[in-house]
């Protein structure tokens, strides 16, 4: 009996503290009476699975996980809520927690509206030709802390509750703050990979260029084989094998002055406000390449074998094709007019420790030649 009761006590244990782990963020609303199931879901119209499934002990790690749900889902009223047809869009402004530096409630909307002026910028929802381009969440998604800043270093927590009294609040603070420091860029493996989601695809660079010609407005000459040419270039060859010091996508096309505002505000090469216009390429070459003039500035960093583009190296590889198929070709020859004369000269070809050339001689002895 005491056994039994001693399991029964034991599992009653591991079940509260796994409910403890499973209920890892405050949800006041709940929302997880349905979205703890893990087949919560649908099938859209296009035949894709939408999981609604919320794993609560993943989501408690992540940088929203002080944000209540509602403050980004605002327009559910009410619970069991009706199909949603609006969805989330990143200029909603949290109702719950106000940006310290000016009092009001926090939102994304200033960077939104930096990013809808650039060349990337669409509606989330939107029917038109847009439905292309990268939204937010194309590149961000809902990132974990550092796994390394679990714990906070006590040297560094004692000194801030010593003003901010609250331990709880400090932790999360630098928390938050140690992740923004260190993670301040990606690599440049991964911004090239997120670039050639959209730019290395052929089906994408075909629609939009179909699309460009029926409005009649002109892409950037780059636009069709940016990746390709990039992967080919001096620059691309460096990043592919962990070289962190050559240039990727972000470095021509983002403005250096304010990185993080800039990687949201893309323009065309044609714009005379982006790094790449004709204008400030040299600038935009001096932050790798000290010495840059204009003359240097005239290298093309995407070069390619298209006639039109860059005929002077379509007909050079075009060339040296051709030198390497003669060289190749005249090799062969020489070695089969060889092999033909040593066979009228009775010169056998024998596997006999390795390839040899043999022939009887005129003492009827074998020799090698």
């Amino acid at each position: 009996m005491k056994q039994y009761l001693l399991r029964s006590a034991s599992m009653f244990l591991l079940l509260v503290i796994w409910m403890t782990n499973v209920q890892a963020f405050q949800d006041d609303e709940g929302c997880l009476m349905c979205h703890k199931y893990p087949m919560m879901g649908r099938i859209t119209g296009e035949g894709v699975f939408r999981s609604y499934y919320i794993v609560p002990g993943i989501f408690e790690k992540t940088v929203h996980r002080n944000v209540p749900c509602r403050d980004c889902h605002n327009y559910i009223k009410e619970l069991p809520h009706k199909p949603v047809k609006q969805g989330v869009t990143c200029n909603t402004e949290c109702h719950s927690i106000t940006n310290p530096a000016t009092g009001k409630p926090f939102s994304h909307k200033p960077i939104y509206d930096t990013y809808r002026k650039s060349v990337h910028g669409r509606d989330k929802l939107t029917k038109t030709s847009d439905s292309d381009k990268p939204y937010c969440i194309t590149c961000h998604t809902n990132p974990l802390y550092n796994p390394k800043e679990d714990k906070p270093p006590s040297k560094i927590i004692d000194r801030c509750v010593v003003c901010h009294e609250k331990r709880q609040f400090a932790e999360r603070w630098y928390n938050h703050t140690s992740r923004r420091i260190k993670e301040v860029r990606r690599s440049s493996e991964d911004i090239v990979a997120i670039c050639s989601n959209c730019h290395g695809k052929k089906e994408f660079i075909e629609r939009r260029k179909e699309l460009a010609k029926k409005e009649g407005r002109e892409l950037g000459p780059k636009f069709a084989f940016a990746i390709d040419s990039y992967k080919d270039s001096f620059h691309g060859k460096l990043t592919r094998i962990g070289f962190t010091e050559t240039a990727n996508c972000l470095n021509c096309h983002a403005n250096e002055v304010n990185y993080y505002k800039s990687v949201h505000e893309i323009r065309p090469s044609r714009d005379p406000l982006s790094p790449t216009h004709d204008n400030n390429r040299v600038k935009t070459c001096q932050k790798c390449h000290t010495y840059a003039d204009a003359n240097y500035a005239q290298l093309d960093p995407h070069p390619t074998s298209d006639k039109e583009d860059n005929p002077f190296r379509y007909f050079a590889e075009m060339i040296y094709n051709w030198v390497g198929y003669i060289v190749i070709a005249g090799l062969v020859g020489i070695s089969m007019f060889e092999t033909f004369g040593r066979w009228r000269d009775g010169v056998g070809l024998f596997i006999r420790q390795g390839s040899s050339w043999w022939r009887k001689s005129k003492r009827g002895r074998k020799r090698v030649v």
